[in-house]
């Protein structure tokens, strides 16, 4: 009975080591495997740092790059966020506000450039940030001398990574040049509009003005109600003139004459023209019969007084104007061709009358 009791635990010991050793291998492999993922966990890290430091270096590079890009730019460019702070300036625009890139950057645009639209729905900003893709627009600034330049705006949105919408870019191109040139061209265009309308030879307005302005004056009187008068008149013995003198000095009559009607028609809405050869018209907008017979007769008299000489003149010893006048009220019935066709009338019965007269013509 003590034997057995004595031999039964050495029977069960070798089933307990067996077990002690199996776990011990599975710690030492459990152990190995963490190892190894340490060890690969190290190199993942290792790789991912190395990617990271790789996207800096690209990041900065790409920074250096934009930076190289703007101040090259000859445009003055700006970057705004929402909350209209600058926080990017380039070079070029630094130099016309006259500041350094430490003193603008942090501060609010409206401080760098004041407008009119700034604190308004005008604000391109708040306009961008309302989901307007660009503006365009052209506008003037001061510098620090108190020359004024003028600039194209440009502004667009501005992003970041994630596609949300920050701020804006804006870009300022100097078109000092264009608008030199617009200036010019549009001086070009209005001299070439005014040589399209004034007679080469006497500075009067010529035969397509006349025109264009007794039309107009006469729809114009018509909504009115008011009289338009019209002188038509014809230097005396024009081509006796010429034979005698030459061309030369009949061009200089033509245009002592002119120049004497023109002064004699003094209201800004008389119009005095060269009608054809030595022929002359003024037209005189709200002018009744008297008023107009009262500067047809002014018209003569300051032509006479000019005193050039006409030795070939039947009716006087200097050149003088036959004048026929015409009054009418503009209305549906008449027309201004009528009007020129009894102020020639008028004339017609001045010259056969015995010219350096004016006779008043009226169709009524």
């Amino acid at each position: 009975m003590d034997k057995k009791t004595q031999t039964s635990p050495q029977t069960s010991h070798p089933a307990a080591a067996d077990t002690l050793i199996a776990d011990y291998q599975r710690v030492v492999e459990e152990l190995q495997e963490v190892r190894q993922d340490q060890k690969q966990g190290q190199i993942d890290l290792e790789a991912a740092i190395e990617r990271a430091n790789a996207l800096a270096a690209k990041a900065e590079i790409a920074n250096i790059e934009l930076n190289q890009i703007i101040n090259t730019s000859v445009d003055g460019m700006f970057l705004v966020y929402q909350d209209f702070t600058v926080k990017r300036i380039n070079d070029s625009l630094l130099s016309f506000l006259n500041l350094k890139e430490a003193d603008a950057l942090g501060r609010k645009c409206s401080e760098l450039m004041a407008s009119p639209w700034c604190g308004t729905p005008e604000c391109p900003l708040t306009i961008i940030l309302h989901k307007l893709p660009r503006i365009e627009m052209d506008i003037r600034r001061q510098k620090q001398d108190g020359t004024t330049v003028p600039f194209m705006f440009t502004a667009t949105p501005f992003r970041g990574i994630d596609g949300e919408l920050i701020g804006m870019v804006a870009r300022l191109k100097d078109i000092t040049e264009r608008k030199y040139a617009e200036n010019m061209l549009r001086e070009a265009n209005q001299r070439l509009e005014h040589l399209a309308t004034i007679d080469g030879l006497t500075q009067v307005a010529n035969r397509r003005f006349f025109d264009q302005t007794l039309e107009k004056e006469w729809n114009r009187l018509k909504r009115t109600g008011e009289p338009l008068s019209l002188i038509l008149c014809d230097v005396d013995f024009f081509k006796l003139y010429n034979d005698t003198y030459g061309h030369q000095a009949g061009d200089d009559c033509l245009r002592a004459v002119a120049k004497a009607m023109d002064s004699s028609a003094k209201r800004g809405g008389d119009c005095v023209a060269r009608y054809g050869g030595e022929e002359f018209v003024a037209i005189l907008p709200a002018t009744d019969a008297k008023g107009a017979d009262r500067v047809a007769e002014n018209i003569r008299l300051s032509i006479e007084q000019l005193g050039i000489e006409h030795k070939s003149s039947k009716v006087a010893p200097c050149v003088t104007l036959s004048l026929g006048v015409t009054t009418m009220i503009p209305s549906d019935a008449g027309s201004p061709l009528k009007l020129v066709h009894c102020a020639d009338k008028a004339l017609y019965e001045a010259k056969s009358s015995g010219r350096n007269r004016s006779i008043h013509w009226s169709d009524t």
